[in-house]
């Protein structure tokens, strides 16, 4: 409520400022002193101020509706200085030029005035620009600009430049300024200025600090300021050009609402002096709508068209002109006969600059509405991006083409249970553009892309895009999806397998072993009691338990590759050392092996037989001298490299031993890595601490 009054308090004291104006330019007449005609001027001035008044109101509005943002603030403060600029400068004008005797304060109501009219002017296209739209200066490079320029206005403003009316026929605005700013550029001048010095002056007296501030430092510091506000005025509008590319909406149409509306006006009302005038007061008048409707109700108008169609032919005017302008030079420099260059240029440019035009366009599209103008650049791109990332980064990477397609803030991917599998960015809201996730003929989730804006939502051409593309994530949803059954199924399948390998060592350990071993011990009594003499049955019986002690043997062995009983007794380190030194004797085997974290049985199982199989290949078929095993565990794996200095492994040997090595690692969710050369082979074997 207290920025509500506050506002329309300054609203009020604008008003107020008019009516003084109307009062200041036609003051009472005293007897004996003619009045002077302000002609046309007055009405200027009263325009200015109406002008004044209308800043006031815009900020008014946006002060009422976001009083935290400061835009709204500086809207009102610049209204309510221009309003009483001219009250207090048509106050020191008729105060001692017209009337006699002078009115008390004439010139420091001037001074005031003047200064009013500089600040006005001049934090308009620096400090207003910089904090557009939210009212922040995010950067520390648009900080310190303003900085710059706020100091800079200050210094100026303190030289005293004021309007004044100069007289006689044909009598023009002029600006009063002090001879330390006579270098002032004149682009900093209101339209219509021609001349820099006072067609009037005063004996009124002035104090003494006055005349040392006027005329010792600011004639010493003036000459740095003004450059240095140029310097700062172009640093926040090329941010803001920056900004503006860079953006995505909201921001983009808040910020291209300025850039079409105002930047155009500002640049030409410098550039053409002979329309200054009528531009620059369209452009004040422009300046807060603009501002007003950037903050508050961007949306309701379609800027991106406006700033589409204003660079394009912005571009192609400058050119033309350019092009035209070159050719024109090159030619009549060379030809005496002056129509032919003038037709000549124009042949050229007409026919260079059809295929500039629709690249330009091409380019201007892109920049204004991303990539929706050319939806199969935007899927096509998608599938450059998910085709360079891992299968994590997918979805993510689909979420990310997605979004910048179509500029939004954030999206993500849910399942047909609503569960969420990827997202990017700002989660969704209320007014997201949600598209169903459909393959062969089932619903498998929904593409949810979040809304430029808080309250906003996409556009017709921006749905469309999202739809399209929404086909090839489906088909990455789905792929997911059956990667995760097929893992899944992997898992079951290896823990029913292991649930069957301990029942089939349990029943060979427990139940056949010893079968077999009493049939042995029986059949040794029955040798043991049978008559030497009878040569036939000794024969018999010595084949029989020659046979059950093989079979014994086999139980054994089986037992062993079920789960291998040195992997029980001594672990997966020192077990591998003992198989090492069973082959140390025809090959030097080094086993090197770091500390070990708890590794679940199925994955030490395979990793042993990994080891061992690739030691056995060193020895039985790469002819090497030597072999080194290293055991290590990097980031929560298990890695096993095998290396020798063979002469490389064979493809019978590939065929069969590797084959069977990598099945081993992929069972338990590993991989295997094989580098064969004549120099050697080295086989790396990459699994999980824990079993799938």
């Amino acid at each position: 409520m207290a920025a509500r009054a506050i506002s329309w308090l300054a609203v009020g004291s604008s008003a107020v400022a008019v009516a003084f104006t109307w009062w200041t330019w036609f003051p009472p007449e005293p007897a004996g002193t003619a009045h002077v005609s302000m002609g046309h001027h007055s009405a200027v001035a009263l325009g200015w101020g109406a002008l004044g008044t209308a800043w006031a109101v815009m900020g008014a509005m946006v002060v009422c509706r976001r009083p935290r943002n400061a835009l709204g603030w500086i809207l009102l403060g610049i209204g309510v200085s221009q309003a009483w600029h001219v009250g207090l400068v048509a106050y020191a004008i008729c105060g001692l030029t017209v009337v006699e005797p002078s009115w008390p304060g004439a010139i420091w109501a001037g001074y005031a005035g003047s200064a009013l009219f500089v600040v006005g002017v001049l934090v308009t296209p620096t400090v207003l620009l910089a904090l557009y739209p939210d009212g922040r200066l995010d950067a520390w490079w648009s900080r310190v600009a303003v900085l710059v320029a706020v100091v800079a206005v200050a210094h100026i403003a303190a030289g005293g430049l004021f309007l004044t009316i100069g007289g006689g026929d044909g009598a023009q605005v002029v600006v009063v300024v002090p001879d330390y700013l006579q270098g002032v550029p004149t682009q900093l001048l209101p339209p219509g200025s021609r001349s820099l010095q006072p067609v009037w002056t005063t004996d009124e007296p002035l104090p003494g600090w006055v005349d040392g501030f006027r005329d010792g430092y600011l004639p010493a510091t003036a000459p740095a300021w003004v450059p240095l506000f140029l310097l700062s005025m172009l640093v926040i509008w090329a941010g803001t050009v920056a900004r503006l590319v860079r953006a995505r909406s909201p921001r983009r149409q808040q910020l291209a609402l300025v850039v079409c509306v105002v930047m155009p006006f500002l640049i030409a009302s410098w550039l053409a002096p002979a329309w200054g005038r009528p531009l620059v007061l369209v452009t004040l008048l422009l300046i807060p709508v603009a501002v007003s409707v950037g903050v508050l109700r961007y949306r309701l108008l379609g800027i991106e068209t406006v700033l589409r169609r204003g660079l394009v032919y912005g571009v192609l005017t400058v050119a033309v002109a350019g092009l035209y302008l070159a050719v024109t030079t090159l030619a009549g420099t060379a030809l005496d006969r002056r129509p032919l260059p003038g037709i000549l240029a124009a042949m050229l440019v007409a026919v260079g600059l059809a295929p500039f035009r629709d690249r330009l366009q091409q380019a201007v599209d892109r920049l204004v509405y991303g990539e929706r103008r050319d939806p199969l650049r935007a899927i096509t791109r998608l599938g450059r991006q998910v085709a360079v990332v891992g299968e994590d980064d997918l979805l993510p990477a689909a979420l990310t083409s997605i979004s910048t397609a179509v500029r939004a803030p954030g999206a993500m991917v849910t399942d047909g249970a609503g569960e969420v599998l990827a997202a990017v960015g700002d989660e969704p809201g209320g007014h997201a553009t949600v598209v169903p996730l459909d393959v062969g003929g089932r619903r498998i989730g929904h593409l949810h892309v979040a809304p430029p804006g808080p309250g906003e939502r996409h556009a017709e051409p921006e749905r469309r895009l999202v739809t399209a593309m929404a086909a090839p994530v489906a088909v990455l949803v789905r792929a997911l999806e059956l990667t995760r059954e097929l893992e899944v199924e992997r898992d079951r399948v290896v823990v029913a397998t292991r649930a069957e390998r301990e029942r089939l060592r349990r029943d060979l350990h427990d139940g056949l072993g010893p079968s077999l071993s009493g049939v042995g011990l029986g059949l040794q009594a029955l040798i043991d009691r049978t008559d030497a003499a009878d040569t036939t049955a000794a024969v018999l019986l010595d084949r029989l338990q020659t046979e059950i002690t093989s079979s014994v043997a086999e139980v054994r062995r089986i037992i062993d590759n079920l789960r291998p009983v040195a992997l029980d007794a001594l672990g997966l380190a020192a077990a591998i050392r003992t198989h090492a030194a069973t082959v140390s004797a025809a090959l030097p085997v080094e086993v090197h092996a770091g500390p070990m974290p708890a590794v679940a049985p199925e994955v030490e199982t395979s990793a042993y037989r990994i080891t061992t199989e690739a030691v056995t290949n060193a020895a039985r078929h790469a002819a090497a001298t030597r072999v080194r095993v290293s055991l290590t565990a990097p980031n929560g794996s298990l890695r096993i490299t095998v290396a020798d200095d063979g002469v490389g492994v064979g493809d019978a040997v590939a065929g069969v031993g590797l084959t069977s090595m990598r099945r081993r690692a992929e069972t338990v969710g590993g991989r295997l890595d094989i580098a064969s050369s004549t120099a050697g082979t080295v086989v790396t074997a990459t699994l999980p601490l824990e079993s799938p």
